[in-house]
């Protein structure tokens, strides 16, 4: 299995390389809005349920953080120590410049295979943080959240956003519209691009994604002695995936925001 799962996660980290500058290059207003003092760049359901912890003097980390903004976003919150993670170093780079622009020079930001993460950062953090767009790149999920949990100290906490599974079973188009099974567990390969701001489509390198359905999340999530504390549906866009849905006659569910806790 881990022949193939770091086939999987190195075609896709090598992909979002190449996404980075493209990224950059839509997102060039960042420097200058981070510096705001109350920069917050997190979806507002997802704020809401950052905004429940007492979060001052805390540490947190950031699974596949991309460029740093949401981490920036909860550092402003008063947080304390903050660890970024990504696979790419080009996306990693940029969050480190964002932190300076935002006057955070004391974040860390690190450069790192997730599957392939040292020890030392086991147990180090009071909060670990995952936003729109990291389970579906996951090839092995359980693997994925043991290595999660495993960040966390005694009683700390998962706090997660994302895409909900229900929504892989479409596709994009005029309208969005049905087009996968909910069981279909085959690896997707993508080489359509990573421009998920304008939708842009580029000859890009190969990556791989997957469908997890919600019983493979909670599943992992509990075999890695994390404690569901809270879990929320919405029907709103926060992945600019299949948007059209959100005013739709029938508004499937499309994301979700959920907390838990590691056991102590």
């Amino acid at each position: 299995m881990d022949r193939e799962l770091d086939f999987y996660t190195e075609s896709t980290i090598a992909s979002w390389e190449e996404a980075a500058p493209i990224h950059r290059q839509i997102n060039r207003d960042l420097l200058e809005k981070v510096a705001a003092p109350d920069f917050n760049a997190l979806e507002a359901d997802f704020d809401a349920l950052v905004s429940g912890f007492d979060l001052h003097g805390k540490s947190v980390v950031q699974v596949c953080c991309n460029n740093g903004k949401d981490l920036l976003s909860i550092r402003k919150k008063g947080a304390g120590r903050c660890l970024g993670i990504d696979g790419s170093y080009l996306f990693i780079e940029q969050a480190r410049e964002l932190a300076r622009a935002a006057s955070c020079p004391e974040m860390e930001f690190a450069c790192h295979n997730i599957y392939q993460l040292p020890e030392y950062y086991r147990t180090s953090f009071d909060f670990a943080v995952i936003t729109v767009g990291v389970l579906n790149w996951m090839p092995d999920l359980p693997r994925f959240m043991q290595i999660c949990a495993s960040l966390l100290k005694p009683g700390g906490w998962l706090l997660m956003e994302e895409l909900h599974p229900v929504l892989n079973m479409y596709e994009e188009g005029e309208p969005s519209h049905l087009a996968q099974s909910y069981f279909d567990r085959r690896p997707f390969r993508d080489d359509s691009g990573l421009d998920y701001f304008t939708g842009r489509k580029y000859q890009a390198r190969e990556n791989y994604y997957f469908h997890h359905t919600l019983a493979d999340i909670l599943t992992a999530a509990i075999s890695s002695q994390l404690a569901l504390r809270s879990f929320r549906e919405m029907g709103i866009n926060v992945g600019n995936y299949c948007a059209d849905l959100e005013n739709a006659e029938c508004v499937p569910p499309m994301a979700f925001a959920a907390s838990w806790q590691k056991s102590s």
